[in-house]
């Protein structure tokens, strides 16, 4: 029997399968489809929006976005798609992912909405057990056992290639362990994660064999980014304590797998940290930093759950750590992972998530935001990205947010510190590699590197898309930069390209069009007007 998997898209606390990404969800579900004896056609939301057919006689949809962000493109699947296919799909359809058990998002502050009476079934614990089950005549509700975990994600890695960003884009976010360490005592209020109850970790091998498959398949770039926190990987207190002893041993032992099993990978990078693991445990985390700054590639980012800094909201909500341990968080990451790699980004740097919404909130509570930015600001130390967003309450009720307060906090913060600090981060002149160049909008080409939370690349004029340019950066805007691909080539480039160099503007962009061809820089300034000065374009372009 052929099935139909359509992938929705999931952004959830611990996972993210937003393009480039693709979640490890969708590919157990493939595997057990494939384990089950049955075909497997894959189609992203996306193909399904530009016409692609569900040809399937059963339709399993994995979807959920409960931390819904900003998207270049791709955006999860919403309740009125889900609708739309519910209504013309000819057969049983099967509702997997968070969208399941939580609701489909629609934005921060808003509670999901229900979709069960859309779908025939909710898949409300994991999609891929319920999906074999049902290929055995059996409905049940469970979690996937350790050898089905093991098996599915090598069965289904094959699916990668059905992704439309294969092979050159697409990011793969592997999962290392399920569950959150703190649901001991429940875990924030707002997460999913603890709701998964102690733990499960994937061991080295079963992790590597995963990648090592995916790997063979043709996928470079990888995340391991699923789990609440990387630094707690393998830990002997993962279950017993809430903020267990990190195990360098074991990181290493992942990381050094991770490059025999895939050694053409092109990026490896991580994904969550619990800064109250870093600051209870320096020398560990330390040595870890070391570790990943060492075996994974540059332009990495460290997403550090602080939440929020008012103590009376963080007691509130049983939040995981106190802005004095993310403080010593951020400076440990930025102490060992500051050092510029090379494709132009730092090896390693911190962000910072702050979530609005919370009960316990007042309206001291930006403000207790704002100063720990600006102790952060008045350090020296970077941030690579500071999260801020609404809840989406899974796990019983929110306060609602004052928009106007958010919205004011939000323009400090990109005017305070955000763009002073992108413009330490990058300085102008920086060359960012392997910018891949993904859409137009009017006459701008955006683009952005391949890994965890890249920067947004503007070039100022219209450009190819679909391929990989390196670019020199001119400015700075609040979350993103503006550049010229580098080095430019005097004599191909575009009226626009040539006036976005330095000092060149249009009229003297128009000068070099109507003299070209030019063969060097004595030349070029001949044709140039008196006040032109060749040293201040000489190292942003090429005349072959």
């Amino acid at each position: 029997m052929l099935l139909t998997l359509l992938d929705g898209y999931v952004d959830e606390p611990a996972c993210l399968g937003v393009p480039p990404y693709i979640s490890p969800y969708v590919r157990y579900a493939a595997g057990a489809i494939i384990d089950a004896g049955h075909r497997c056609q894959y189609r992203t939301v996306d193909q399904w929006r530009q016409g692609a057919s569900l040809d399937g006689e059963l339709l399993l949809v994995i979807t959920g976005a409960l931390v819904p962000g900003r998207y270049l493109r791709g955006m999860p699947l919403s309740c009125r798609e889900l609708k739309t296919i519910s209504a013309t799909f000819n057969g049983p359809i099967i509702l997997g992912g968070s969208a399941a058990l939580h609701g489909i998002g629609h934005g921060g502050g808003a509670s999901p909405r229900a979709a069960d009476d859309l779908v025939d079934y909710t898949a409300e614990k994991d999609a891929d057990t319920f999906i074999y089950d049902v290929l055995h005549d059996t409905l049940r509700q469970r979690h996937r056992t350790r050898e089905e975990w093991r098996r599915w994600a090598l069965a289904g890695a094959s699916v990668v290639t059905e992704h439309p960003d294969f092979p050159d884009t697409l990011l793969a976010e592997i999962e290392t362990y399920r569950g959150c360490p703190r649901y001991l005592t429940g875990g924030c209020s707002f997460c999913m994660e603890p709701l998964y109850g102690r733990p499960s970790v994937r061991s080295v091998e079963s992790i590597t064999a995963e990648i090592g498959r995916l790997h063979h398949h043709g996928v470079r770039h990888f995340r391991l980014g699923c789990q609440s926190c990387f630094y707690s990987y393998g830990s002997d207190d993962i279950g017993s304590r809430e903020t267990p002893q990190p195990n360098p041993a074991a990181i290493h032992q992942l990381l050094t797998q991770i490059w025999k099993a895939a050694p053409h990978t092109r990026v490896l990078h991580i994904d969550n940290a619990n800064p109250s693991v870093i600051a209870c445990y320096p020398d560990e985390a330390a040595e870890i930093t070391r570790l990943i700054t060492r075996y994974c590639t540059a332009g990495n980012t460290a997403a550090l759950g602080m939440e929020t800094a008012d103590a009376a909201v963080r007691r509130a909500n049983n939040l995981n750590a106190t802005p004095e341990d993310t403080m010593a968080a951020i400076r440990l990451i930025n102490d060992i992972g500051g050092e510029r790699g090379d494709n132009g980004m730092p090896r390693l740097l911190p962000g910072i998530n702050l979530l609005f919404g919370l009960p316990g909130e007042s309206d001291d509570t930006p403000q207790k935001n704002r100063a720990f930015l600006k102790q952060v600001t008045r350090e020296g130390l970077l941030l690579r990205r500071i999260n801020i967003r609404q809840v989406v309450p899974v796990r019983g009720h929110h306060t609602g947010t004052d928009t106007g307060a958010l919205q004011r906090f939000k323009q400090w913060v990109n005017e305070s510190v955000n763009r002073p600090m992108l413009r330490r981060l990058v300085p102008r002149g920086t060359v960012l590699t392997d910018v891949y160049l993904e859409i137009h909008r009017g006459k701008q080409t955006f683009g952005r590197q391949i890994g965890s939370y890249p920067l947004l690349v503007c070039l100022p004029y219209q450009e190819q898309t679909g391929c990989y340019v390196d670019v020199k950066l001119t400015g700075h805007g609040y979350r993103s930069v503006t550049g010229v691909g580098y080095p430019l080539n005097i004599n191909e480039a575009s009226l626009d390209a040539l006036a976005s160099l330095p000092t060149v503007g249009e009229k003297r962009a128009a000068r070099i069009i109507a003299g070209r061809p030019h063969t060097d820089m004595d030349e070029l300034a001949g044709v140039m007007d008196d006040e032109f000065r060749p040293g201040a374009i000489s190292a942003w372009c090429r005349f072959g």
